[in-house]
């Protein structure tokens, strides 16, 4: 406790939200949507399929995710 400032540790979590919200919004624009609460699980894809296996969602351009079967 010693070490914490609770102003700036106050400054830096608005910040960290902010740019956090921001960059949210960002994805929505970048699938077509104008604001957050429009995103549908449809709008989730994975870019690796590493990241496809552990989230169960589709790779990237395709209906398909490791474990779904078919290609």
């Amino acid at each position: 406790m010693k070490r914490v400032d609770p102003i700036d540790a106050g400054r830096r979590l608005r910040n960290y939200l902010k740019v956090m919200t921001l960059e949210a919004q960002t994805i929505a624009r970048a699938c077509g949507h104008n604001h957050l609460h429009n995103l549908e699980p449809e709008d989730l894809c994975a870019l690796t399929m590493e990241a496809a296996a552990m989230a169960q969602v589709p790779l990237a351009g395709t209906n398909w995710y490791p474990g779904k079967g078919g290609f």
